[in-house]
């Protein structure tokens, strides 16, 4: 069971975390695009890149959440 926790916790907080950077790094970048006169508005850049970030946060989160898994249950195991 506590392998059980600890795995949907490391998930968890993967998925959390990385939507975190995610989201401002893409926030940064819409309020960088402000002082350029060439640049998109920054509304149609979030809309045209909205899919590539949604996807990147899965794969990112479960590159993650499964890194973090390994090395808590491991650590579980070894201490246990």
């Amino acid at each position: 069971m506590k392998y059980l926790l600890l795995t949907l916790t490391s998930y968890g907080a993967s998925y959390y975390l990385v939507g975190l950077l995610i989201r401002g790094r893409l926030a940064d970048l819409a309020e960088g695009l402000r002082h350029r006169p060439d640049a998109p508005p920054a509304g149609q850049y979030l809309r045209e890149v909205e899919e590539h970030a949604r996807r990147a946060h899965r794969h990112y989160s479960l590159f993650v959440g499964t890194a973090s898994t390994l090395l808590l249950v491991s650590l579980a195991a070894w201490l246990g």
